[in-house]
């Protein structure tokens, strides 16, 4: 009889901690962190490189872009902003930058997202391309490739 219960409790722990990663990525795999490979400018037809300084991270309904410049000491991240997303099956759109563990709630200007090929405030992309490994958003602005980190 305790083996029996030992059992069901066991089973009732796992389906719990199974059924609360399920509520935690909402997203499929759009969820998690995202390195920037490349970003087009179409506006100026230019293409940047990026060498793993640019990051973006996707959970819920939340969205953290990094800047990471290899002439900061190790550990540090001087540039981060957090904005709302919504996420439709080939859309995604990005509202009100602030910047990230800012008391005051400052508003990102434009020019401060331009480095994440963000040229509004308001961004809206079409959904190139998502999978597991790789994702790439398209805008009239801009188009974003990134690789899974």
């Amino acid at each position: 009889m305790k083996s029996l219960r030992h059992k069901l409790l066991i089973l009732l722990i796992a389906a719990l901690i199974t059924s609360s990663c399920e509520s935690y990525l909402i997203n499929g795999n759009l969820d998690g962190f995202w390195q920037v490979t490349s970003i087009e400018n179409k506006q100026i037809e230019d293409t940047t490189y990026c060498n793993g300084d640019i990051y973006y991270s996707f959970q819920r309904e939340l969205v953290l872009v990094s800047y990471v410049s290899p002439n900061i000491p190790a550990g540090q991240i001087k540039e981060n902003y957090i904005a709302y997303f919504t996420h439709d099956n080939d859309s995604i759109a990005m509202t009100d930058f602030r910047r990230y563990l800012d008391s005051e709630g400052t508003k990102a200007t434009q020019s401060a997202l331009e480095k994440f090929g963000l040229y509004d405030t308001h961004n809206t992309f079409l959904i190139e391309k998502l999978n597991s490994k790789e994702l790439i958003f398209n805008s009239d602005k801009a188009r974003i490739i990134f690789k899974k980190y």
